[in-house]
């Protein structure tokens, strides 16, 4: 029996894919994808258990909101960060956001909790007021004309003085993640990086061009996917980049004033941030509602529990299922949302390479018939978690086919089938089985999740070595797509960057079994690819129907050995308001009661 570690994981790293087992029949041989069988339909809230309704009361503004980081403290400058987990936008903003007005403060048509939903999501006003897409590929948007550069006291912020943010702040901040060979758009999307290109039209006016893949380059480019911030051009100027916290000054709700490297980040409200509540009680308020927004950097996880427990931190997120039980237990007041995170966990190969076993089909299902998923969701994540999650769990409902759908040979791969595992390796050439390594990061919890599949890979003779790597080293590999055998990674799926295939096609930095790539070379993935980016903005039934056709042939071919993906919670205190379960993202909306804190003793 697997005894399975109490965890608590980072949004941007939680746990991951895997499909649902069905009965096991001869080896799978290839397949056109068939038909889909699914309605594109609009794609609902991604929760288990539904969040509180809106508040009707009115925030107050004041106090301090206390949290974690949502992942490790890498960078404090996109531009100098391959591996897309630089800070949040508190301080440095993207052109566009995600629409509060559709959570459940508003709407209630997303919820946000496991990320966005629908294209219409990412929709939301950010420093550009409004855009418009006159033709595919050409973006003209209107930059705000009342934002204004942070008064932080730093000789950064005495620098920008309070200036207005311009129309060429936002073509200069545009360039330089393109120039930059470290930014995490040339990372990600060198592609379109290369391609696209920005022009000042007017005087609060951009105009960006982007004639290669109108979705991703959407969402990586126009939007800014947690990359293209726009940046002081001063400050940059004079210390050449802004990966110094102490040189941050930015137009966001919350000013950078204090980091102690594996302690804590402290922030203090924004006084002339520009933006107003868009809906609910507070509309047309000033934001944002607190003074102080704090996040404590604990590595211990019964510290963090305790400070959760004990109201010292007034939300967390990405809870295990054993956790909430016993926080919960003992502190029934705690609100709480369950959710399954779209950031599937799996195991890539060099399938690239003609030398290694992964480039035969065979080898790959072997190690599918190989993994017992049903005995890692039970044992393991004591049947908390689900299998079927991969290309999208079914939470994504516009997209999300069960695995009962597929072709036969595709549900039979999802059966534990040692012998059958046996019998591909024999066929592929290796009747005795091989060795490999796998690299993975130094968190016991990832190394112990492997230990599981080693144990179950070896009945069938693979010898798997696990190569444990520093937190650094781990992220320069991955980033880089540089291990040698496999590596174990997330592959970051939420909604919208599944919908331009970054684990499935070209040289993506997600793209870690080297599919598709170059792209075009798998003509069924990239075909499905260009249906998508052609459709996306003009007829999306087509352009998510051309997506779930690819389902069944990527499970056959078993380019990545995914991990079942267990429910999570984000857990607050019931002081802290306008607060649905969405993390960080949305921190300037939230607003804490201090009268009830203080009833509660906290």
């Amino acid at each position: 029996m697997m005894k399975k570690r109490i965890v608590w994981l980072p949004l941007v790293t939680v746990i991951t894919a895997a499909l649902v087992l069905s009965a096991c029949a001869p080896g799978p041989a290839t397949t056109t994808a068939p038909p889909t069988t699914t309605k594109a339909q609009p794609i609902t809230s991604p929760t288990a258990v539904p969040p509180p309704p809106a508040s009707e009361e009115v925030p107050r503004y004041g106090g301090m909101i206390t949290t974690f980081p949502i992942g490790p403290i890498t960078s404090f400058d996109t531009c100098l960060d391959r591996s897309g987990t630089a800070t949040d936008t508190y301080v440095n903003q993207q052109l566009l956001w995600l629409d509060w007005t559709r959570g459940p403060a508003g709407s209630g048509v997303t919820n946000f909790a496991a990320g966005a939903g629908a294209v219409a999501d990412h929709q939301g006003s950010g420093l550009a007021e409004s855009w418009k897409m006159p033709e595919p590929g050409v973006w003209v948007l209107q930059i705000r004309q009342d934002v204004r550069w942070q008064k932080v006291n730093s000789d950064a912020g005495r620098l920008m003085n309070g200036r207005q943010m311009t129309a060429d702040d936002v073509v200069f901040s545009f360039k330089r993640q393109q120039e930059s060979p470290e930014s995490w758009l040339n990372a990600s999307q060198p592609a379109v990086s290369k391609a696209s290109s920005i022009e000042k039209t007017g005087q609060w006016e951009v105009t960006i061009r982007t004639p290669v893949d109108a979705w991703t380059s959407f969402l990586w480019v126009v939007h800014g996917a947690g990359s293209f911030r726009v940046y002081p051009r001063e400050v940059v100027a004079r210390y050449g980049h802004v990966g110094d916290w102490r040189n941050q000054v930015g137009t966001g709700p919350f000013m950078l004033i204090d980091y102690i490297e594996n302690s804590s980040i402290t922030y203090i409200k924004n006084p002339d941030y520009w933006e107003k509540d868009p809906v609910g009680p507070g509309k047309g308020n000033r934001l944002p509602y607190v003074d102080t927004f704090k996040q404590l950097i604990i590595a211990d996880l019964s510290t963090r529990l305790a400070a959760l427990r004990t109201g010292k931190i007034d939300y967390a997120t990405d809870v295990v299922y054993e956790d909430w039980q016993i926080l919960t237990g003992t502190n029934p007041k705690l609100q709480y949302l369950s959710y399954m995170t779209n950031q599937p966990w799996v195991i890539a190969m060099r399938r690239d390479k003609p030398d290694k076993p992964f480039s035969n089909v065979k080898v790959r299902q072997a190690l599918m018939l190989a993994t017992d998923f049903e005995k890692i969701k039970k044992d393991y994540f004591k049947d908390q978690a689900e299998i079927d999650i991969y290309p999208v769990n079914k939470q994504v409902t516009a997209l999300y086919q069960p695995l009962s759908e597929m072709p036969q040979l595709v549900q039979d791969l999802f059966r534990y089938n040692p012998e059958k595992a046996k019998q591909l390796l024999t066929e592929a050439g290796y009747p005795n089985g091989f060795k490999t390594t796998i690299i993975v990061s130094s968190v016991a919890e990832r190394v112990d999740e492997l230990a599981i599949y080693k144990a179950m890979w070896a009945k069938v003779g693979i010898e798997l070595s696990i190569d444990v790597k520093e937190s650094g080293v781990y992220t320069a590999i991955n980033s880089r797509r540089g291990h040698e055998d496999m590596v174990y990674r997330s592959m970051f799926q939420t909604f919208s960057i599944q919908l331009f295939l970054s684990g499935l096609r070209g040289t993506s930095t997600f793209n870690s079994s080297y599919v598709n790539d170059p792209a075009g070379s798998e003509p069924y993935i990239e075909d499905r690819y260009n249906t998508l980016q052609k459709f996306i903005f003009t007829d999306t039934p087509k352009a998510y129907r051309a997506y779930q056709e690819l389902k069944p042939y990527v499970l056959e071919q078993a380019y990545y050995i995914p991990r079942p993906t267990p429910y999570t919670y984000t857990i607050w205190w019931p002081w802290l308001k306008g607060f649905y379960g969405q993390g960080t993202s949305f921190i300037n909306y939230y607003w804490i009661d201090r009268d009830l804190k203080q009833q509660m003793g906290k």
